[in-house]
């Protein structure tokens, strides 16, 4: 099992022909709603993926918040849909979080209201890991309070769960986070937030990844965008992942789908190495910058395997 702590959003996505300036004002040239928020996007990604896997049964669990509002209603019934296991999602008197998405040709700016993610209580971490063992995984972002993400990873690491760290949006950790963490997923920014060091070529990248090892994750995996992924697991892997070249529609999930399907296949499939877990990951997250949207835009198993069956083992 598969267990995700993390932020469920009301997505609303706004197309626009380019960014508005300081004070101006834009007709948008398409609107979208939708299921949204880091947490809920890589539970998605994991369910819509693990679908080839679970026989029916639910491969992941969502711990989350959501308003007790018409939005978090609509929200829940979205997880439910998609197949995530909703039993340790909470409806609390507080307003659904909100996400606002500009999209111009590649650039995507997002603005959050975290209302009822900023809810969490420890008590909703003993609950839902009260019969986790030491062959589940414990999946983590940042858009919840960050006591609650520190206090989720020991217990995790205390249960012997595999820990897996998107620290997203980039903030500066204490130094016990990264002991508690297997697998740390940043993207450039958040590299560059958590290590100094920008990683911009492959020289770079390599020393930002040793710095995080340095400071205790057991792999790392940078995500790059167009330039693919860097990865290392401190001894037999080390190297880069090239993008494959596709027409670019919207960005926005493309690193909750890649840090989802790493999830799922490293270790759960059981038939991935971990650099065949990120080269999975990157394709499944290039099939996604495809489509519109966030949760909406994340393919199956199926999709992925049909397009890459020669490249993907």
């Amino acid at each position: 099992m598969i267990y995700v702590l993390g932020s469920i959003n009301y997505d609303i996505s706004l197309e626009l022909e380019r960014m508005p300036k300081k004070g101006e004002t834009l007709l948008a040239d398409g609107c979208g709603t939708g299921l949204g928020g880091k947490g809920a996007n890589q539970a998605v990604a994991i369910a819509r993926l693990a679908r080839k896997y679970d026989d029916g049964r639910r491969s992941v669990k969502m711990i989350g918040r959501v308003g007790n509002d018409a939005m978090g209603a609509e929200l829940m019934q979205k997880l439910d849909d998609y197949g995530v296991d909703t039993e340790f999602v909470r409806k609390v008197n507080r307003s659904t979080g909100l996400a606002m998405v500009s999209v111009s040709g590649k650039d995507n700016r997002i603005v959050v209201y975290s209302g009822a993610n900023l809810g969490f209580t420890k008590s909703d971490v003993d609950e839902a890991l009260e019969h986790a063992t030491s062959a589940d995984t414990l999946l983590c972002q940042l858009e919840v309070p960050l006591y609650i993400v520190g206090y989720a990873l020991r217990k995790a690491r205390a249960i012997g769960m595999t820990t897996i760290l998107n620290p997203a949006p980039a903030k500066e950790l204490p130094d016990d986070f990264y002991y508690n963490v297997d697998i740390i997923v940043p993207n450039e920014l958040e590299t560059q937030e958590l290590t100094g060091i920008n990683p911009r070529d492959e020289s770079s990248q390599l020393a930002a990844m040793e710095k995080l090892l340095e400071k205790g994750v057991r792999y790392a995996a940078l995500t790059l965008g167009a330039n693919g992924a860097a990865i290392s697991d401190g001894e037999k892997v080390t190297g880069h992942i090239p993008a494959r070249k596709v027409s670019v529609v919207d960005t926005t999930g493309a690193g909750d789908t890649f840090v989802g399907a790493l999830a799922l296949t490293y270790p759960h499939v059981g038939m991935y190495s971990f650099k065949e877990a990120c080269l999975f990951a990157t394709k499944a997250a290039s099939l996604t910058v495809s489509r519109h949207g966030a949760a909406a835009s994340i393919p199956t198993f199926e999709e992925v395997c049909e397009l890459y069956n020669n490249e993907i083992k």
